[in-house]
C-alpha cells in the first residue's frame, strides 16, 4: 500500500454472511477488499488488491485458536515478509478497545484506542435489536485515535452515520513511514472485523 490518498474509507455490507469490506481512497478508487475466512478453527483474513479477488496482496493470521490474547501477524504475500503485529492490549481493551501495533521486531510503534467506550457500547447493544439496530449507525459513531508512542495523534478511526451498512472514514494527521501507514491500515482492518458485532 504506497501513496494513499486519504481519508481512505471502509465500507461494510450489514446483511452478508461473510465478513469482508471494500476500501476505497478520497477518489473513490478501490485500495483493497479484504475477506474473512469463516469455518477456520484460527482466524485468517485474505487482503486483495480489489474485489475481483485475482490476488491476495496480504494475510492477517491469529497465532493461536481464537482467543482473547491473540496476536495477528500481517504478512505481505508478495515479498513473504512480516509486516508487523497487532496485539490486543490486555485486560483494558476488555472496558475501552486498545491494541498495540508491533512492528516486524516487536517493537510498539503505534497504539489505537477508542476516544468514547460508552458510545460502542451502546452502538453494540442497539444494533441487535431488529428495526432500531439499523438506525444505531445513524445516531452511533465511534472514533478510535491511534497514537505513536509519544501519545502524538498519528491516525484518526471514525465510524461515519450510514442506514444499510457500516462506513468507516481514516484521516491521516501525523507522521509516518510508508511502512508504518501500511502496518495500521492493516491493523485496523482487523480491528473492525473484530469490532463488527459492536460497530
Amino acid at each position: 500500500m504506497q501513496n494513499l490518498n486519504y481519508p481512505l474509507n471502509f465500507l461494510f455490507k450489514i446483511f452478508t454472511p461473510s465478513n469482508d469490506f471494500t476500501v476505497t481512497d478520497n477518489n473513490g478508487q478501490e485500495v483493497a477488499y479484504t475477506r474473512q475466512k469463516i469455518f477456520r478453527i484460527k482466524e485468517a483474513v485474505e487482503v486483495y488488491e480489489n474485489s475481483r479477488r485475482e490476488k491476495v496482496r496480504y494475510t492477517l493470521k491469529a497465532d493461536r485458536i481464537i482467543d482473547f490474547n491473540a496476536v495477528y501477524s500481517l504478512r505481505d504475500e508478495q515479498t513473504g515478509t512480516l509486516v508487523g503485529k497487532l496485539k490486543r492490549e490486555g485486560v483494558r481493551s476488555l472496558w475501552r478497545t486498545s491494541y498495540l501495533f508491533l512492528d516486524a521486531d516487536g517493537n510498539t510503534v503505534f497504539t489505537v484506542k477508542e476516544e468514547n467506550p460508552w458510545i460502542a457500547v451502546a452502538d453494540g447493544v442497539l444494533s441487535e435489536i431488529p428495526i432500531i439496530g439499523m438506525l444505531s449507525g445513524l445516531l452511533l459513531n465511534p472514533t478510535y485515535n491511534v497514537t505513536d508512542t509519544q501519545g502524538k495523534k498519528v491516525f484518526v478511526l471514525q465510524k461515519t452515520a450510514s442506514f444499510m451498512e457500516r462506513k468507516f472514514s481514516l484521516q491521516k494527521t501525523g507522521d509516518a513511514t510508508p511502512e508504518q501507514e501500511t502496518l495500521v491500515v492493516l491493523g485496523l482492518m482487523m480491528l473492525m472485523l473484530q469490532s463488527r458485532g459492536n460497530g
